[in-house]
């Protein structure tokens, strides 16, 4: 993978190949923007083609062109993460003390992937100190990746300070973050800032067509619900998918219908998976606003699942638009209720309740 098959992130690629052009390589640079659009892929490329052994350079400045040739073996030793010169810091798997080089699945990475309490630990950090501290092996610059840089820990961003204050020669440090603000002001102030957009549903699709091989079909459904993020086309499932989306389809439906034996059922039985509610309360929003623009506009541009506008057709018709937003309303507030450790039960079955009284205020008048 090189540049030219990174897509829509241009304004990040312009940076760092200006950079290459001009030779003013930063020591340290910060990758900031959501999970899974490409930071982890553009900091591999970027590695690759500051260590390319085709490309010819004086200094730190490229004569030619501006990318890694993919087939050079720096280049393939890069992409099977068995590069001497790198180094990739990532939270701790469960039987390590320190975590240096890992798997990066798929090339565009799962930089969601594994997002529980553990942490990147002074020992990691001081681990790749001693890595930096060494000239570079066989490579022409030692590259250091930290992945998901909000999760070191307070000792280990204090340590790496002293790294980026004092960094040493033919090293380029790459933090990758999807929330930059925590991280030390200290840390940030020594770095190059290069931030990530999400991707456009055109971009990913055409992505998965060129590089994954996916169906037009396939790919023009899964852009569409993967908001901006190539990884969550990437891992997801359809068919599981459109069995997910039935079951919130269904949740909706009954609540509108005020269905009081469903809610009862349907409420302990989310109770249960507490930990993918805030999943599931996504889905919900995601097709009631679908629900909103189709009767808004009488048309399913911008709608997210443009696959089933004919099911949020049939659930919100006759539905007044505020009484739509004002569920979407119901749901948020029920996020923060179990952000806040509310009873999941309760806090579900009070809001599928408030979900049908609030239709029920619509038909006698209740909004005007």
């Amino acid at each position: 993978m090189s540049f030219e098959n990174i897509l829509g992130q241009e304004r990040a690629k312009k940076i760092l190949i200006n950079s290459l052009i001009k030779g003013n390589i930063s020591h340290a640079y910060i990758f900031a923007g959501p999970d899974e659009v490409g930071k982890k892929l553009t900091a591999l490329t970027f590695a690759k083609t500051l260590n390319c052994s085709p490309l010819e350079t004086y200094g730190d400045k490229l004569n030619g062109k501006e990318d890694s040739c993919d087939e050079c073996l720096s280049c393939k030793k890069i992409n099977s993460l068995n590069h001497p010169d790198l180094s990739i810091i990532r939270k701790e798997d469960e039987n390590t003390k320190t975590n240096t080089i890992s798997d990066i699945k798929r090339d565009f990475g799962d930089e969601d992937e594994d997002k529980e309490s553990r942490t990147i630990k002074i020992g990691a950090i001081r681990e790749l100190q001693r890595r930096l501290s060494f000239k570079p092996y066989e490579g022409k610059k030692k590259m250091a990746i930290i992945d998901n840089a909000e999760d070191m820990t307070t000792e280990a961003l204090n340590s790496f300070l002293k790294t980026l204050e004092e960094p040493p020669g033919e090293t380029v440090i790459i933090l990758i973050t999807s929330n930059m603000h925590s991280l030390l002001p200290t840390v940030v102030s020594r770095c190059q800032v290069i931030k990530f957009n999400p991707l456009s549903d055109e971009h990913i699709k055409e992505i998965l067509i060129k590089n994954y091989k996916f169906s037009e079909n396939d790919a023009s459904i899964l852009s569409s619900l993967s908001k901006g993020r190539l990884g969550s086309a990437l891992t997801a499932d359809y068919k599981e998918l459109c069995k997910y989306r039935e079951d919130v389809l269904k949740m909706i439906k009954s609540s509108i219908r005020g269905d009081l034996e469903y809610i009862f059922t349907e409420s302990k039985r989310l109770s249960k998976e507490k930990d993918e509610l805030p999943e599931f309360l996504d889905s919900v929003i995601d097709l009631l606003r679908d629900a909103v623009i189709i009767n808004g506009t009488g048309i399913d541009e911008g709608v997210i699942n443009k696959d089933v506008s004919d099911k949020i057709k049939e659930f919100s018709s006759g539905l007044h638009i505020q009484y739509i937003l004002n569920m979407v309303d119901t749901v948020q507030q029920t996020k923060s209720l179990l952000k806040r450790n509310a009873n999941p039960q309760l806090a579900i079955e009070t809001m599928m309740m408030s979900l049908a009284a609030s239709k029920a205020n619509l038909m006698t008048g209740g909004y005007r």
